[in-house]
C-alpha cells in the first residue's frame, strides 16, 4: 500500500516520479488511484498538468498492454474527461 502525504513543497515532482515508477511497473490502476487521491488533497495547476501527462503516457501504450494490466483505452479517455470536469477546463 502506497501511503504518502505529498502536500509539502516539491510534492508535484514527487508525484510525477511516483506515477512514472508505477507506469514502469505497469501498475496503471494503482497509479490512477494514487493520482486522484493526491488531486483531492491538492487540486493545483501543477497536479493537473501531471495528470494530463500521465494519461498521455498511457495513450501511447497499445491496447494489448493496457488490457493485460487491467486497464483500457476507454479508461484513459474517461480519466481525461474526469480531469476536465474536476478542473473546470471545458
Amino acid at each position: 500500500m502506497l501511503v504518502m502525504n505529498l502536500e509539502d513543497s516539491g510534492s508535484s515532482e514527487i508525484l510525477r516520479i511516483i506515477l512514472k515508477s508505477l507506469i514502469d511497473k505497469k501498475e496503471y490502476n494503482k497509479a490512477e488511484n494514487f493520482l486522484f487521491e493526491e488531486i483531492e488533497k491538492n487540486k493545483s495547476e501543477a497536479n493537473y498538468k501531471i495528470a494530463v501527462d500521465f494519461y498521455e503516457d498511457l495513450l501511447e501504450k497499445n491496447d494489448e498492454d493496457l488490457m493485460e494490466n487491467n486497464f483500457s483505452r476507454e479508461e484513459v479517455l474517461q480519466g481525461l474527461r474526469d480531469l476536465e470536469l474536476l478542473f473546470n477546463k471545458k
